[in-house]
């Protein structure tokens, strides 16, 4: 299988700097096992990710954007990618905490937010457990180039 944009790790600041850049094959085994992931970025740059990272997910594969009218999805397996968590308003972030309640892990979370969601739970914008469900592992996507920064 083909993916459009092969994400690579690359160490910033806050990672050890003697790591050198991950292969896309070790990528892929990270994203494999299953974990709910939270992408950073410009909308551009985190939807290429996203592209990047679809054939390695669960299917099916149910895109949800935040602040649109539509309901969560109906979705027991698989994956559901949710656009724009840091758009959510309490009261949506709090019916996302029981969605994901209610399917018992059995879906997996691939999250997009513009900034760090960590400045809005200290700001008491955005709830603390459900920044901890969807922060599992934590990719930056830049929008310079086609590479992801893992935290």
């Amino acid at each position: 299988m083909h993916l459009p944009v092969t994400p690579q790790f690359e160490p910033t600041r806050e990672t050890d700097d003697s790591i050198e850049a991950t292969s896309a094959w070790d990528f892929r085994r990270l994203i494999t096992v299953g974990s709910n992931m939270l992408i950073r970025g410009e909308k551009s740059a985190a939807t290429a990710t996203v592209v990047a990272l679809s054939a390695d997910l669960s299917m099916p594969l149910v895109t949800w954007s935040a602040g649109s009218d539509a309901t969560l999805p109906a979705l027991r397996q698989g994956t559901v990618v949710l656009q724009d968590v840091d758009r959510l308003d309490l009261r949506a972030q709090r019916e996302l905490l029981v969605w994901l309640d209610e399917r018992g892990g059995c879906v997996r979370v691939i999250s997009t937010a513009r900034g760090d969601l960590f400045d809005l739970v200290v700001s008491g914008e955005f709830l603390d457990p459900l920044y901890y469900r969807l922060n599992t592992i934590v990719v930056d996507a830049l929008a310079s180039d086609a590479h992801c920064t893992p935290q």
